[in-house]
């Protein structure tokens, strides 16, 4: 059975921080996701599984409040004129109904902005797609959820087996005001709660360092390490690129696919992970469209979320990471570019700089809205794209009824980013989501073309790879044989 989601009624630090920077219209924040089903579903039938989500997930009937004076992060709260009918609707989709038609009209609708006085999320059922296939379209504010606990509120919305009925959902009415004392007085109360929470864990951390004096030894190169990575990092400037060249506030949305089990079998063989496995792919793919843009670009720098998740119960809220992978894309050679990115993987990791993100979100949310923004935008200004990879169900899921065959994510395009590669497993595929810039990548079935012949080079070389190992494994034992029979 799965586990309750806690839903918090106060933004953490890092979610403020999308939504402070929602201000402006270049760092906007939404993530999305484009479902494709085996058949189109009734109306009726899809209204009533979201009416009934509405209630079970509390956040689609929840708006935000800002607190005044910045006394505390925004709140939660019901919004009492929710209307189902703004966020859930209905688009026709052009002949001949395929897939480039469904994302042109995507699109601009993922690229508009939410109604900040409205719950933060909107879906779109396709309609008049070729061979009576259905699609949905969901968009949700980053500061609602990340992207692995955007894939367990998703994953609430599906169903385990095609009959599961939409059912109802008993409903209990937020009862807290919103009025200027109410929310005056609960800042307070949050602040005092805070302030005691912290110094009930310093206290404990001199407990600890009283009883065990070797541990605050043991932990002064571990901090010190963390520390100089995370400084690194953010003192890197970003590669120049093309891709830099032209912006605009525009979405083009494609798609790609991979074979799950072949990225596993990759992985097995190179001993790596897949997450170094898909970076080396992508790595390869910008290297193409550089080249063929006349570009000699020896490195790029990907900004890829890192999931904080500790506990199984620690749903919802951002918490997450956000590093700056350099990744060798002047490396033609596949293998090498794998290397290379393990090994700065490794050093990542080691020094667990990732965990200090939250700490420079709350930073920067005691910041004044200037200084924020200038610093937001000179940290998305150290990466060159976005590449985001989440783990899916496995096993079939359906949605209204009717059977889920396709996942594709979108992660968002922040600052100067002019290009997000999203990634999801479902099933025994992984579904890529291109979230591009037409301005800075007019060109995007090139780069599709580019992600195919990369991924078919790495699995050429892990191919190769086995075999070679297997080859010295043959000829050792033929050795070995030889010893004996001397």
């Amino acid at each position: 059975m799965a586990e309750p989601m806690i839903w918090p009624t106060r933004m953490n630090a890092t979610d403020a921080l999308f939504w402070l920077m929602d201000r402006v219209p270049e760092m906007r924040s939404t993530i999305g996701a484009l479902v494709i089903l085996e058949r189109a579903p009734s109306r009726d039938r899809i209204h009533a599984e979201f009416d009934r989500l509405s209630y079970e997930l509390v956040r689609m009937r929840q708006r935000v409040i800002e607190v005044p004076f910045s006394l505390a992060p925004p709140e939660w709260v019901e919004d009492p004129h929710f209307d189902l009918a703004y966020h859930l609707r209905t688009v026709a989709i052009p002949a001949p109904g395929g897939i480039d038609e469904l994302l042109t009209e995507m699109g601009p609708l993922y690229a508009t902005a939410f109604d900040r006085d409205r719950p933060l999320w909107e879906a779109y059922v396709a309609e008049g797609l070729l061979g009576g296939r259905g699609a949905l379209f969901i968009k949700m504010h980053h500061c609602l959820v990340d992207g692995v606990g955007g894939t367990r509120l998703f994953e609430a919305l599906l169903a385990d087996r095609r009959d599961a009925a939409a059912g109802t959902a008993v409903h209990e009415r937020d009862g807290r005001s919103t009025s200027f004392p109410a929310v005056i007085g609960r800042a307070l109360l949050y602040n005092a709660e805070e302030a005691v929470g912290a110094a009930q864990a310093m206290l404990g951390s001199l407990v600890d360092v009283a009883l065990k004096p070797s541990s605050l030894l043991a932990d002064i190169p571990r901090s010190v390490k963390t520390l100089t990575g995370f400084g690194r990092e953010l003192a890197v400037r970003r590669a120049e690129s093309p891709l830099h060249t032209s912006r605009s506030l525009s979405r083009t949305l494609s798609t790609f696919e991979m074979s799950l089990p072949q990225i596993d079998t990759a992985r097995e063989r190179l001993g790596a992970t897949n997450n170094d496995v898909i970076l080396t792919i992508v790595s390869g793919a910008m290297h193409r469209w550089h080249t063929s843009r006349g570009a000699d670009v020896k490195e790029l720098r990907a900004m890829v979320p890192v999931n904080l998740r500790g506990g199984e119960n620690d749903n919802l809220g951002n918490r997450i990471g956000l590093l700056a992978v350099s990744l060798p894309v002047g490396e033609p050679n596949p293998l090498h570019r794998l290397r290379t990115i393990q090994e700065h993987m490794g050093r990542i990791k080691s020094d667990r700089r990732a965990r200090l993100y939250p700490v420079l979100a709350r930073l920067m949310m005691a910041m004044p809205l200037t200084l924020a923004e200038r610093l937001g935008r000179q940290q998305t200004a150290r990466t060159n794209f976005v590449c985001t990879n989440v783990p899916g169900p496995r096993q079939t899921c359906y949605l209204g009824g009717e059977v889920i065959e396709k996942i594709y994510p979108y992660a968002p395009l922040v600052g100067d980013h002019p290009v997000a590669v999203a990634l999801y497993s479902y099933r025994d595929t992984v579904f890529v989501g291109l979230d591009v810039d037409a301005m800075a990548m007019h060109d995007l079935p090139h780069f599709r073309d580019a992600l195919q012949e990369s991924y078919d080079e790495v699995l050429n070389i892990s191919q190769r790879t086995d075999t070679s190992r297997s080859r010295r494994s043959r000829n050792a034992g033929a050795r070995r044989t030889h010893h004996v029979a001397e």
